[in-house]
């Protein structure tokens, strides 16, 4: 499975020659995801606006995804998979937060 090919609700971009960024906020809406693709680790966050930038965010808007350890390579589990489970996590804490933010 190819990432790019499955995330194609928001726009990538390639910083670097070792980094992609995948950007996801749906119109009208302030909160969305962000992936962004390093050689050996993926980061996955909620974040405020495309500019949004975090130190030491807590697990629920940003995490590290590592690739797959041995058991779960075992047990069949994917980087990809493990990736878009994350990214259907922080799509709910986009989605919580933004509700938060039109109640406030």
């Amino acid at each position: 499975m190819d990432l790019m090919k499955v995330l194609k609700n928001g726009r990538w971009t390639r910083p670097s020659d070792k980094e992609a960024v995948y950007l996801e906020i749906p119109p009208g809406c302030r909160w969305g995801v962000r992936v962004t693709l390093y050689t050996n680790t993926v980061w996955v966050e909620a974040v405020d606006g495309p500019k949004c930038a975090y130190h030491r965010a807590d697990r629920q808007l940003a995490c590290r995804v590592p690739p797959p350890s041995l058991w779960e390579r075992w047990r069949g589990v994917t980087w990809e998979r493990k990736i878009l489970q994350e990214v259907e996590r922080k799509r709910e804490v986009a989605r919580m937060k933004e509700a938060e933010a039109s109640w406030g």
